[in-house]
């Protein structure tokens, strides 16, 4: 609870503040029996981004569990925005997921983002992310 307080939530208002998106905490999703849940956050602008905290600072077993949200999430949206951007996080460390909608594949980032060290490439991605 305290890396939400601390370090995730404070990065996403800054975010928030940049780019006047709506910050949902705990959304809940539900596209069918079997694919619902809740979404840790969720960001929407023009584009939306997913964040959900790993647990455990486990962020394979968190890469896996925000694939099966975006797969719900591009089911749950009529939008026709080509991809799909989710970031997972320990609250220090941030990787990048990209769902292309139209051939059905999940992309992971390469790159791992440090807070507070990576902070500055870290928040013009998400910034982006939601206004592109």
């Amino acid at each position: 609870m305290a890396r939400r307080e601390i370090l995730i939530s404070r990065v996403l208002t800054e975010v928030v503040h940049y780019t006047k998106a709506q910050l949902r905490i705990e959304y809940p999703l539900k596209v069918s029996q079997h694919l619902q849940g809740y979404l840790g956050y969720l960001l929407t602008k023009q584009q939306q981004i997913i964040v959900t905290e790993a647990k455990k600072e486990d962020i394979t077993n968190g890469i896996k569990q925000l694939g099966v949200e975006l797969i719900a999430l591009d089911q749950w949206l009529e939008s026709s925005q080509p991809v799909l951007m989710g970031a997972i996080t320990t609250g220090t460390l941030w990787q990048f997921v990209q769902l292309d909608r139209h051939h059905h594949q999940i992309h992971q980032g390469l790159e791992s983002y440090r807070v507070p060290e990576d902070l500055n490439v870290l928040l013009p991605i998400l910034v982006q992310s939601l206004l592109a």
